[in-house]
């Protein structure tokens, strides 16, 4: 789906070209996440 893709793209502009220090990027994408149990998952307003 090329998620992973998109997600290393914005780590890597964001960490190395502009200097932001406090970037994570999770490998284990929502489908690892959301299948966890207790993990906070916050949700946004509906649109």
């Amino acid at each position: 789906c090329r998620i992973g893709e998109r997600s290393a793209l914005t780590w890597f502009v964001l960490h190395e070209l502009l200097g932001v220090e406090n970037v994570k990027n999770y490998d284990g994408s929502w489908t690892e996440y959301g299948s966890l149990v207790g993990v906070p998952i916050e949700l946004g307003a509906n649109k």
